[in-house]
């Protein structure tokens, strides 16, 4: 009987990551060492969630084979025409056997002892991940799942795409066990939680070229002790393990899922089911190690001064984009400063004059918008912001006047809306809803050129613009608000001084703290814009008993602070519900009960949302 050759479709040299070629001058698909060797004379574009996770496996990819890790490399590689060649093809080809697909021992980004596929093609499709009342879901998913209709196989090109969306942004909840997987419950594991991708806010820096796009994304930085990507890990066990990250290798390659790509028969064959379970789960705060491992990223300050959460660049509600958020990370000395490592190197490398002066820059940020209890995605928006030019970034003054502009435009909003739920009565959802200042985008780009930022005729002419623009925007949101012809007078004439946003003291934590509105740019580019600040839950009424804390994810929270984080799959009643014995008010729950009634999804009285599964 004649044997099929084993399948084989390697990474490194097989078409299958989309670029623009400089050169042909055309759209093709090149493998991982031709994207690191011809960096220099292709483009990548990042328009899609997909492509999000392509960059970071080839940020992996260059940091492991060459990365930089010092200033002086990371200069020189900048202004050098390639990537070593030399270096970045022996890499390739000593772990090409790694970075094969279907790989019999060893296959790319999964695990070889799983033999038994439980999913279908069609789960490979990331819409599959919008539950079937999603926007994302399709007709032909829809009838693969109801058996109506075969989904047809992957070529291994979209299959290794996929994969890497898979690993990077699976939903929450309930997995299937592996087989023998001794955490399994009736053939299921509890828990899961998204990949690190998705438990974020993704920014990197547009560039030119791919090589330009890279040097952005991963800031100096030697290799950690003991880090490795995954392909040069040993392979993974089937079953569920929580570890420790080893570093930024290991991070932005994180086998956060146990996934065996079915190999085709022959070649030339796709892939038409798979087999998926949980992975490695994270030991310790997922947030803290993102912003620790994970240059590519972007962070606020909440309100109470702790930590760090993803940044917001879109608005609540509506998922308005707002044009200004990338300038918001310009001022690290702000009350409550918003970061990212890739704005910072981005900066550093234009203060030091190696990015030439007139590159204009633009941030892109991605996050995956999550339906109830993270079990399904609602939508996965990636957009470019204008950051300005390397000159601008590298004058702290053109930083200032920028930051400035997208602090005031945030105060507008915020005040706007203040004022009107306070005047009309309605829900602040509703309110926020209606009150977004929306169409800024060009008048942003318009009053943010290196004209407008670089000497005081053009930041005064440029912020006198901004303000219009922004109280244009108001006028528009007022007109579409539903007051009478008095109140909306009252709205315009009031919304920066009236109400919750009226300048005043309050008491705050035991100390008087100013709540003002700033000054327009227009009138003085250095204004700080300070947001109301609240009093501390602890502190609010005289000896007012302090909430009960819990030890549990590497840190001590209350029921309130622990129904946010990124690893609780469900509400804060249901959470509280599930730690309140009646019979025994003052039981004590240990960390494993806590831990669990935190990560097992609702089965009953689950509110449904647009992206929820029927």
């Amino acid at each position: 009987m004649q044997q099929h050759p084993t399948p084989s479709f390697p990474l490194t040299t097989s078409p299958w990551i989309p670029v623009q070629d400089l050169d042909a001058r055309e759209l093709r698909h090149v493998g991982l060492t031709e994207a690191l060797v011809r960096a220099h004379r292709l483009r990548f574009h990042t328009g899609r969630s997909e492509d999000i996770a392509l960059l970071r496996l080839m940020a992996a990819a260059l940091d492991a084979a060459c990365g930089p890790g010092t200033g002086p490399e990371w200069d020189a590689a900048w202004q050098a025409e390639a990537f070593d060649a030399e270096r970045v093809t022996a890499y390739m080809d000593r772990w090409a056997h790694r970075l094969d697909l279907f790989d019999a021992t060893h296959p790319a980004f999964q695990c070889a002892g799983l033999t038994a596929y439980n999913r279908g093609a069609h789960s490979l499709d990331p819409a599959s991940l919008g539950g079937a009342s999603g926007a994302w879901f399709s007709g032909r998913l829809r009838a693969a799942r109801d058996g109506v209709q075969d989904y047809p196989a992957w070529d291994p090109a979209v299959a290794a795409v996929n994969l890497l969306w898979l690993l990077s942004y699976d939903t929450a909840g309930i997995k299937g066990a592996a087989p023998g997987d001794p955490q399994g419950k009736g053939n299921r594991v509890y828990g899961a939680r998204p990949g690190p991708a998705g438990c974020v806010t993704h920014l990197h820096i547009e560039a030119h070229t791919l090589k330009d796009l890279l040097l952005l994304a991963l800031p100096p930085q030697p290799r950690a002790p003991g880090d490795a990507p995954v392909w040069e890990q040993e392979k993974p066990p089937t079953s569920v393990r929580t570890r420790a990250p080893l570093g930024r290798l290991d991070w932005l390659t994180w086998s956060t899922r146990r996934v065996r790509l079915c190999p085709p028969a022959e070649d030339g064959g796709g892939v038409d089911r798979f087999a998926l379970h949980d992975g490695d789960r994270i030991q310790g705060q997922v947030l803290d190690l993102a912003q620790a491992y994970d240059p590519m990223t972007a962070w606020s300050t909440p309100a109470h001064g702790r930590g760090r959460v993803p940044m917001r660049f879109t608005d609540e509600d509506l998922g308005q984009l707002k044009p200004w958020a990338a300038a918001l990370i310009l001022d690290p000395l702000a009350d409550r400063p918003q970061t990212s490592a890739a704005v910072r190197h981005a900066v550093g490398a234009a203060e030091r004059g190696v990015i030439s002066p007139d590159t204009r820059l633009r941030a892109v940020f991605a996050a995956i918008e999550w339906g109830t209890q993270r079990s399904v995605i609602d939508n996965d928006p990636v957009a470019p912001v204008h950051l300005g030019t390397a000159g601008q970034l590298a004058d702290p003054v053109q930083r200032g006047v920028m930051a400035t502009r997208a602090r005031y435009a945030e105060v507008v909003q915020g005040n706007l809306r203040r004022a009107a739920q306070e005047l009309s009565g309605r829900p602040a959802d509703l309110v926020r809803q209606r009150m977004t200042l929306t169409n800024l985008a060009l008048a942003w780009d318009e009053t943010t050129g290196e004209s407008e930022t670089c000497d005081q005729a053009g930041r005064e002419a440029a912020g006198r613009a901004w303000d219009t623009a922004l109280h244009t925007a108001v006028d528009r949101a007022i007109d579409a608000f539903p007051l009478d012809r008095n109140r909306r007078t009252q709205l315009r004439e009031t919304f920066m001084t009236a109400g919750a946003a009226a300048p005043r003291r309050t008491r705050s934590a035991g100390r008087e703290e100013p709540e003002a509105a700033p000054a327009s740019p227009a009138s003085k580019d250095t204004a700080k814009a300070q947001a109301p600040r609240r009093t501390p839950p602890s502190s609010r009424g005289p000896g007012r008993p302090a909430a009960a804390s819990y030890e549990v994810f590497g840190g001590r929270y209350t029921l309130s602070e622990l129904s946010k984080r990124p690893e609780c799959l469900v509400s804060y009643p249901t959470l509280r519900s599930r730690l309140t014995d009646p019979d025994n008010p003052d039981r004590q729950w240990t960390a494993q009960e806590v831990e669990e009634a935190a990560t097992r999804p609702g089965t009953r009285g689950r509110r449904r949302t647009a992206g929820s599964e029927q």
